[in-house]
């Protein structure tokens, strides 16, 4: 004779069985294996048009299919636009970035970028990775503007489903509204079916009245509103979350281009290698550029023998070889516009912009007097 309690496992378990056949498979869009980092966040003013920064996004293999659509927005009134930095309201509006603007395609042997002034682009590979939406000369991707600071992304190729997919938002011209303050986040939405997945990422921040961030020989766009060639960079962890309440900036240094001295927290210093310009970027001696960012020389390491500088903040360490165009931020490699080098007499310089920001600080350019302040929030 069986015993009534033998019974009820094996029924519990038909039941259990029974139940999770009747629910519906999980959402791909909910599946995580997804990410959008700001690897780029720049300080900017409000009521015009200033360039932000740059969005990392990354997926898992057979994650992203043909007709996946995610739809990417600014805040209210932010317009997503082609008219030149410091633009009005009425010329950003007058001047928006178009369906057609979108979708115009620049190909390369390394990369597929879609759009005028902001872009998405598809590197052919991520960190050594092949990716899966890069198809060649092939467009994948077709954008629709949805309103002036929304636009909707759709999968037309057929992803790599053995491959992971990446892809960068390059915000290069937007127009900020008056009166705007804090940081600037833009939202993915993606429908339940998408294999796309919600989320945000900060790649700016408005800082009332505050001056707009910019470095020595930043590019500006051509006449006809493309930006300039560069090489996209490589994902970088965020900075953690800061409070809410409204940063205060304290300028830590002052170079001017060609001069031996600088001002480190008001104090005259005097250097032994002059700042100066190289291809249109700005370079500072490591010890000193280091210093304005608020590390002691305790932070920096120098390996002569391999020609590697290493930079710690306490939270953050970058590693830089010279002649390398490649930074290491903890692990993870980033591909700059510029290498650190050696000047005479034997002392290494660092292109600021890249350093500077992997750090958290933002840096000014006053071409008039050929002045360069780093900015370090406290």
């Amino acid at each position: 004779m069986v015993k009534p309690g033998r019974r009820v496992f094996p029924f519990l378990m038909v039941l259990l069985f029974g139940m999770l056949a009747l629910l519906p498979a999980a959402s791909p869009a909910l599946a995580g294996g997804s990410s959008y980092q700001a690897i780029r966040a720049p300080v900017v003013k409000d009521g015009a048009v200033y360039e932000l920064g740059v969005v990392f996004a990354s997926f898992t293999a057979a994650q992203l299919q043909q007709n996946d659509v995610v739809t990417f927005r600014l805040p209210s009134d932010f317009i997503w636009t082609t008219a030149g930095l410091k633009s009005d309201e009425n010329t950003a509006d007058a001047e928006a970035q178009t369906t057609a603007q979108w979708n115009e395609v620049t190909a390369s042997d390394n990369y597929m970028r879609y759009g005028t002034a902001n872009y998405v682009e598809v590197p052919r590979a991520y960190s050594g990775n092949e990716n899966g939406l890069f198809q060649g000369a092939e467009p994948v991707l077709n954008f629709t503007r949805l309103s002036g600071n929304e636009v909707r992304m759709e999968i037309t190729g057929n992803p790599d489903p053995g491959l992971e997919c990446y892809f960068y938002l390059y915000c290069r011209r937007v127009y900020v509204p008056d009166g705007y303050n804090g940081e600037v986040p833009v939202i993915f939405d993606a429908p339940s079916q998408s294999g796309f997945a919600g989320g945000k990422a900060l790649p700016g921040r408005v800082s009332g009245g505050g001056s707009s961030s910019g470095v020595a020989g930043e590019e500006t766009p051509s006449e006809d509103g493309k930006p300039a060639e560069e090489t996209p960079p490589a994902a970088v962890p965020p900075v953690e979350d800061e409070p809410e309440q409204q940063p205060v900036d304290k300028a830590v240094a002052e170079f001017v281009i060609g001069e031996k001295k600088c001002r480190l927290n008001g104090v005259e210093v005097e250097l032994d290698v002059a700042p100066y310009l190289k291809d249109g970027r700005t370079y500072l001696p490591v010890r000193y550029a280091v210093q304005a960012l608020g590390i002691g020389d305790g932070g920096i390491q120098w390996d002569g023998d391999k020609g590697i500088v290493t930079i710690n903040d306490g939270s953050r360490t970058l590693k830089l070889l010279i002649g390398s165009k490649i930074m290491y931020a903890g692990n993870l490699p980033v591909t700059m516009d510029a290498a650190p080098e050696i000047a005479e007499p034997g002392r290494t310089m660092l292109p600021l912009r890249w350093v500077a920001e992997a750090l958290g600080a933002r840096v000014e350019w006053d071409a008039g007097s050929q002045t360069v302040t780093v900015f370090k929030e406290v």
